[in-house]
């Protein structure tokens, strides 16, 4: 059955106001040349922020209702749609699963996406009489701010995912608050439509271009840097000499509030800590050129021996190790890659 003329309009106004977002989402997901962000939890993102556009459709009148029309046009909306575009975000660094500014952006990028995409087709329902101008706005303008503004909550909160609570917290919320600004002053009668959806679409790539040669540099550094510390730890624990270092010497000095069992599973826990990381950096690696590994079952078993040692040290015993463990979120982040490089 032909479509009609006026079904026909209203797909190229779908068109319009969803394909710019996803077309710049795709591209900044092929420039991930390590592979940091699988396909599926793209996918995820880009849901919760569908989920997100529909949680907002049903508290908007409730909470514009507290508010007079043009002020909350563009002064209220935004607080509430970026809360709920970023608690995606929010749940990414919460379990470790975000440990670099590009993974941030890619998946607040992707939520704001779906955020756009769910509520421009919800405008079309209601807005189907409107101009190509309108849709055209929308999905240059308004989708790619929506998007490029939870990228931002996820970088920011990326750069300190591996901080203290409050650190990684702080971040989260300045991000967030950026964020809404954002969304007001393009909303807000200060800016025309024309200049601010202008604004966005040479702002947002700007930002995205910079922080993915930012990141990439940071992620090469780290690596090396990493991989050399990681090996001579392996190096000194197969020698024998790991008692002789500072290191060494303070896990001895834990035979006096451990017994010798405990304080053996915790060099065995550094050792395979250094092991798998090892393998998270050189899988890394062959991800840069194109090659992925099969699933090994050896990295499946020593990630099961690993989470067995630190349930069996408990709370107290990993809190005890934690000063030979610095950076053991970065760590947790390189094993959850290495993990998901095997399943």
């Amino acid at each position: 059955m032909t479509p009609s003329f006026s079904e026909t309009v209203n797909l190229v106004r779908a068109g319009i106001s969803i394909l710019p977002v996803l077309a710049f989402l795709a591209g900044l997901v092929m420039l991930d040349s390590f592979k940091l962000t699988p396909l599926w939890r793209v996918a995820g993102a880009i849901v919760s922020g569908c989920a997100a556009a529909a949680v907002s459709l049903l508290l908007s009148g409730w909470w514009l209702g507290h508010w007079d029309r043009p002020l909350g046009s563009w002064a209220a909306s935004p607080p509430l749609e970026e809360i709920l575009k970023a608690v995606f975000i929010w749940w990414l660094v919460r379990t470790g699963r975000i440990g670099f500014m590009v993974e941030g952006a890619i998946y607040g990028f992707a939520a704001g996406a779906g955020f756009a995409a769910a509520e421009n087709l919800v405008y079309l329902r209601f807005l189907s009489g409107s101009s190509l101008y309108v849709w055209i706005l929308r999905g240059f303008g308004t989708a790619v701010m929506h998007g490029g503004a939870t990228a931002i909550v996820g970088i920011l909160a990326a750069s300190l995912a591996h901080g203290a609570g409050l650190a990684r917290a702080a971040a989260f919320a300045n991000g967030l608050v950026i964020a809404i600004c954002i969304h007001m002053f393009y909303n807000s009668p200060l800016l025309p439509p024309v200049p601010a959806a202008c604004f966005v679409l040479i702002g947002v790539p700007a930002l995205m271009a910079a922080i993915f040669v930012r990141s990439e540099r940071a992620l090469e550094h780290w690596m090396g840097e990493g991989f050399d510390a990681d090996l001579e730890l392996l190096d000194l624990i197969s020698s024998g000499r790991f008692s002789e270092t500072h290191a060494g010497q303070y896990l001895q000095s834990l035979r006096d509030s451990f017994p010798a069992p405990v304080v053996a599973d915790m060099l065995c826990l550094l050792q395979i800590h250094a092991e798998l990381a090892v393998r998270a950096k050189a899988e890394l690696l062959k991800r840069e050129v194109g090659l992925m590994s099969e699933p090994d079952a050896e990295v499946a078993s020593r990630l099961d021996e690993l989470q067995h040692l630190e349930e069996n040290l408990g709370r107290t015993g990993m809190l005890a190790l934690s000063p030979l463990l610095a950076g053991r979120s970065r760590r947790l982040w390189q094993l959850r890659q290495l993990a998901l490089s095997q399943g």
